[in-house]
């Protein structure tokens, strides 16, 4: 289980509801790793971390229990799915589908300004202090590979994506809770992405499709490996 969530003071955006707003913390705590597998919370202690009414927490716990992110439990609380290997094997099917060919659709239309945005991504990814926290790598993760998924120019497909990682999100948090050498293991993927950006610079479809596929194949290998403690039987 990682450290309890501090949640940033949420107050009222103009635009927004507080539902809303309660949704957008909740989802992005999810997808950088705030809460791990099978770790469960009550909605009023949610509330409470972001300094909201009960029913607007609640309505955005709701929204993300339907989209499989969450779920709720008899004792009025709410939980992180924990998934068995061969879910987490059909989520990765599905986002092979579905990654690769954002990506191949990315290395059509992306510009030079969105290039330049993916090596300062880069840089954020991998050049960050060793004990940065854990939580902050996946973010800037999640940062580098959306800014490549909107440049497919199609918001259908990325909310697609989005609600795959809402469910494969938390169990990334057990690379860094692994044994060193499986973390670096993990990790050791940066020529891969450097190698990305440069298919995506020169508008090469097929070779961007490929590396993404050699990135995903490589992430479910490892949770294949390393992973079945955070797994259900």
């Amino acid at each position: 289980m990682v450290d309890r969530w501090v949640a940033p003071k949420v107050g009222r955006v103009k635009g927004y509801t507080l539902r809303e707003l309660a949704y957008g913390e909740l989802r992005a705590a999810l997808l950088s790793g705030r809460f791990a597998p099978g770790e469960a919370i009550t909605v009023r202690e949610l509330a409470e971390m972001m300094h909201l009414g009960f029913m607007p927490v609640r309505e955005g716990v709701q929204q993300l229990a339907s989209q499989g992110a969450l779920e709720f439990l008899p004792n009025r609380s709410v939980r992180v799915p924990v998934y068995t290997l061969e879910e987490v094997r059909k989520i990765y099917e599905a986002r092979i589908l579905i990654e690769c060919y954002a990506v191949e659709q990315a290395a059509k239309y992306i510009t030079a300004e969105q290039v330049a945005a993916l090596n300062e991504g880069l840089q954020e990814m991998f050049t960050r202090p060793a004990d940065t926290e854990a939580r902050d790598k996946l973010k800037a993760n999640y940062d580098f590979h959306f800014q490549i998924y909107a440049a497919c120019g199609s918001s259908y497909i990325v909310e697609m994506i989005e609600r795959l990682w809402l469910r494969i999100g938390p169990l990334h948090i057990s690379v860094f809770n692994s044994a060193p050498a499986d973390r670096e293991d993990f990790l050791a993927v940066q020529p891969q992405h450097v190698e990305l950006v440069n298919a995506l610079r020169a508008h090469d479809p097929a070779h961007a499709k490929e590396i993404m596929l050699s990135l995903l194949e490589k992430s479910l290998s490892w949770y294949e490996r390393h992973a079945a403690n955070l797994l259900a039987a």
